[in-house]
């Protein structure tokens, strides 16, 4: 195995000047991913320009700067793997996306989008910088700018059955390509609703086990940041398709294009004086309203969902895990069962502070890169291509702004008008409308119930956390034997199996 890149290096030169430390990294060239680097005797500078760059580390000290893209040439050597702190490990087990800027090596930073790191004779900057998107043209709306991300080479497109894979298989058609469909089927327990056809592309569905994808066996503890089931089970997936396929082409998904397509029901068009509040579908959770009134007092209270999902992660308010997700801090998941008193305090004060970063970044970024930022870093891309984070489509988002994306018609919130558009006119029906990551808590759901009783014996033999006062074993032991607990908690449950066999070094 290749040693991993050390970091290249940039210092202060007494008198004038920077000089520069080593050979350039692979893509480390201007405009590589989205990451500009710009050098001369005088000055260095590298910037993050989109949510979709590969990502950059970097640490400061005095009169030196330290930058890569990987990691791992940051670790002082063999077996310096870095311990995250306790509350950044309890931040994993709820699946909350660590503060845009941290990595888990002590001193070393991540360069988020909007950033700059510059060195002068003058001394090292970290600045912000609003990104620049291409502005597009006049008639290019969503649809075209994502046929014309399809039509600049060949991929297959990891087809769910959702409304933004099946976007993609339109755009592709529009785009005069004719990519073949990869569908993972899981069985009926995770998948309870067959993917549509789409008119003039071919399936090719393929059997995929969902344990095999949730297995913990394959984390060997040597990994610099524990790898967690939200990012690596579709990583897992992504690959499982790109193998039945021969591996040769590239994998395209619609993730996170139904986010950046998504409006709440107080940023689209109400009508004269707001009169389309009245009879609006999502006010009928307390019944349709009488007045304009009750209607704003109603939706400042931000408890209102469209009734456009089939998951049923609602709550007893009514409202669903999707409302909002335009511009939405990084959710995370349910609370990790069992949870000490030290533990709660201690996830706490790491979930206040981690929040107040991201709020800071999302206030500074325009809404839609926000949402494309806070999306990337809570669910990863899995290895694939993601048409929604190409700068053209983002552009395209931004221009037709909320109003474009939303509208509330004969009474009904609806949503991701763009994406319906586009199907409607390929005539694709049919597709799903699941919340964002519900297969993946079903799927945990029926693992961890086929695996338990050797969950619960590990448990009982030694638990790391446990260890460190931050869980009770008792507790989590009492949720896993009762089915419905279980499949309440299923993912927080199973990041916990993860990340206690990544401290456990693997065993």
């Amino acid at each position: 195995m290749a040693p991993n890149p050390r970091p290249m290096v940039v210092e202060q030169v007494p008198g004038g000047g920077v000089r520069h430390v080593g050979e350039p990294q692979p893509g480390a060239g201007e405009g590589i991913d989205g990451i500009r680097v710009e050098r001369s005797p005088l000055s260095f500078e590298i910037a993050r320009e989109h949510p979709h760059a590969r990502p950059v580390y970097y640490r400061v000290d005095y009169g030196r700067l330290e930058w890569g893209f990987e990691l791992d040439g940051f670790l002082p050597g063999p077996g310096g793997r870095p311990v995250p702190s306790h509350g950044a490990l309890l931040s994993l087990l709820q699946g909350n996306a660590p503060a845009p800027d941290s990595s888990p090596v002590p001193g070393v930073q991540r360069l988020p989008v909007g950033t700059a790191v510059r060195v002068t004779e003058e001394g090292i900057t970290v600045t912000r910088r609003r990104p620049v998107l291409p502005k597009p043209e006049r008639g290019t709306g969503l649809a075209e700018a994502v046929a014309t991300v399809l039509a600049g080479g060949d991929h297959a497109i990891a087809y769910s059955g959702g409304l933004g894979s099946a976007f993609l298989a339109a755009c592709a058609l529009s785009a005069g390509r004719r990519p073949l469909l990869l569908h993972a089927d899981l069985g009926p327990e995770v998948l309870r609703t067959p993917a549509p056809d789409i008119p003039g592309l071919a399936v090719k569905r393929i059997p995929v086990d969902p344990s095999e994808l949730l297995d913990e066996h394959p984390v060997t503890g040597a990994e610099p940041v524990p790898p967690m089931p939200d990012r690596e089970v579709p990583r897992r997936l992504a690959d499982a398709l790109a193998r039945a396929e021969g591996g040769e082409v590239p994998l395209a998904a619609g993730t996170l294009m139904k986010d950046l397509t998504s409006a709440k029901l107080s940023e689209v068009e109400t009508g004269a004086r707001g009169r389309r509040l009245l009879g609006c579908e999502p006010f009928h959770i307390s019944g349709t309203l009488r007045t304009l009134g009750e209607a704003r007092e109603l939706l400042g209270l931000g408890r209102v969902h469209a009734p456009d999902t089939q998951d049923p992660g609602r709550d007893a308010a009514g409202a669903s895990e999707t409302d909002g997700d335009r511009l939405a801090l990084p959710r995370g998941g349910s609370v990790v069962p069992g949870l000490t008193a030290e533990g709660a305090e201690v996830f706490e004060s790491a979930f206040r502070a981690s929040m107040a970063v991201w709020q800071e970044h999302l206030d500074f970024l325009d809404p839609v890169l926000g949402t494309a930022a806070a999306g990337i870093e809570e669910r990863g891309d899995a290895g694939m291509r993601l048409p929604a984070l190409d700068p053209r489509a983002l552009a395209a988002v931004i221009a037709l702004g909320p109003s474009g994306l939303g509208r509330i018609r004969r009474g009904v919130l609806e949503r991701h008008l763009p994406l319906h558009r586009e199907l409607d006119r390929h005539r694709i029906t049919g597709v799903r409308n699941a919340a964002p990551g519900s297969w993946l808590r079903r799927a945990a759901a029926a693992h961890l119930h086929r695996e338990r009783g050797k969950v619960i014996d590990r448990l009982r033999r030694e638990c790391a956390l446990a260890d460190l006062g931050l869980v009770s074993p008792r507790a989590i032991i009492r949720t896993l034997s009762d089915g419905r607990d279980l499949a309440d908690n299923a993912l927080p449950l199973l990041r916990l199996v993860w990340l206690e066999r990544w401290l456990g070094g693997g065993s």
